[in-house]
């Protein structure tokens, strides 16, 4: 990793501030990563992400529809039981692709991900197309699933009513004005995006508590999960869960090749580990700490998804589960309403968090495109609005 980074101080577009790091080994407890000199007041504020600010960041990236959607559909229309085989398998060639990502974010820590990979060792038009796919995949994918949450808000709004109490004619037009426009999709979309320009410190505070209540959740889904095909609680008896809901553990009629195609859709439910990469400018150290957190979340994502793949189809048979709402309606089926809305409400929480970090990723990846005159210099403009926050649009003010 030495020699490239002799290229990195050479290409134009790196500044002596992303030259101070040394390449080491990714591990390495005993060399200390220092700058080799203090950095300036205008990049200061930028490096303010820990290692445990970068996993939360990307388990919020990656950590959603795997569990809430692909589970329930791998489980009944591919692999049964096996699904946690399944992720296995999809974690496995996601770490392929991952521990490429930690390497190349030891060797060049900066902001970009792919794009700025591909703009050192491949030239400028491999950047340019690298920068189209992210595009894709940050802004495209965010729009995507603001405006799944938009549908699965009005759903959830419209449940339970009857026609005899309808919504008001005005709500009901503005939630559903047709011509397959969906406002509330749009109103979250604006909603991330003003967080996001409050400043770093709102945006990172708000990503810590969201993932963190993701992971709550789902937790909270897998033990109740086992717990109720344990059998512990009253009148578990007149339940569908049990632990003999796991057998056969390979269903007969998927075989094999019904992991092998489960594996190749949830490899989807990893995607979103390269975002950390684009936070490398704002990571404290992120020679060592981005890396980490890439290898970190990749581990985490494929234990909390085979757990949640075992705990679903004990709950219930995987004939049975239901491939829309697979864990709501597991505890509704288990009699245990209660957990039921609390699953289904949690997923409306934390689902925005998707479309933040997409948000706030594809903000870096113009602010690095912008430092090599590919984009507006706007996109790469600081505005520092005290020692602590600052975001990538607006003047650059030092204070």
């Amino acid at each position: 990793t030495r020699k490239p980074l002799v290229q990195v101080r050479k290409q134009e577009h790196c500044s002596d501030e992303t030259s101070r790091y040394t390449a080491v080994p990714i591990f390495d407890t005993e060399t200390p990563i220092k700058p080799a000199a203090k950095p300036s007041r205008s990049e200061a504020p930028l490096r303010h992400m820990s290692l445990l600010d970068l996993v939360f960041f990307g388990i919020g990236t990656t950590i959603g529809s795997g569990v809430f959607v692909l589970a329930g559909v791998v489980a009944h229309n591919y692999a049964g039981p096996s699904a946690s085989i399944s992720y296995l398998i999809a974690g496995c060639v996601a770490a392929l692709s991952g521990l490429p990502y930690a390497e190349l974010s030891a060797a060049f820590p900066l902001d970009g991900s792919t794009y700025s990979y591909a703009y050192i060792t491949l030239g400028e038009v491999f950047a340019v197309m690298a920068s189209l796919c992210q595009t894709l995949e940050y802004g495209g994918a965010s729009a995507a699933v603001a405006r799944s949450w938009g549908s699965k808000f009005v759903d959830w709004i419209q449940e339970g009513r009857e026609q005899s109490n309808p919504l008001p004619t005005g709500l009901e037009k503005f939630l559903q004005p047709g011509y397959d426009i969906n406002p509330m999709g749009a109103i979250i979309a604006l909603l991330c995006t003003l967080l996001l320009l409050m400043g770093v410190k709102e945006s990172k505070m708000a990503t810590n508590v969201v993932s963190f209540s993701k992971v709550s959740l789902i937790v909270f889904m897998i033990v109740a999960g086992f717990l109720l095909a344990s059998g512990v609680f009253p009148n578990s008896e007149a339940t569908p869960a049990s632990f003999s809901n796991l057998r056969p553990f390979v269903p007969p009629e998927f075989g094999a090749a019904g992991i092998i195609d489960g594996s190749s859709i949830l490899f989807f439910a990893f995607l979103g580990f390269d975002q950390i990469c684009n936070l490398s400018g704002e990571a404290k150290n992120p020679v060592k700490d981005v890396p980490r957190a890439v290898v970190g979340v990749i581990l985490i994502d494929g234990v909390i998804y085979m757990l949640a793949a075992l705990a679903l189809t004990a709950m219930v048979p995987y004939a049975s589960i239901d491939v829309v709402s697979a864990f709501p309606r597991a505890f509704g089926v288990n009699g245990v309403e209660w957990a039921e809305k609390m699953t289904a409400i949690g997923e409306l929480v934390t689902l925005p968090l998707v479309v933040l970090t997409g948000i706030q990723s594809q903000t870096r990846l113009f602010f690095a495109m912008s430092k090599d005159k590919l984009v507006p210099k706007f996109f790469g403009k600081l505005t520092f609005s005290d020692s602590r926050t600052c975001c990538c649009v607006g003047e650059k003010k030092e204070v």
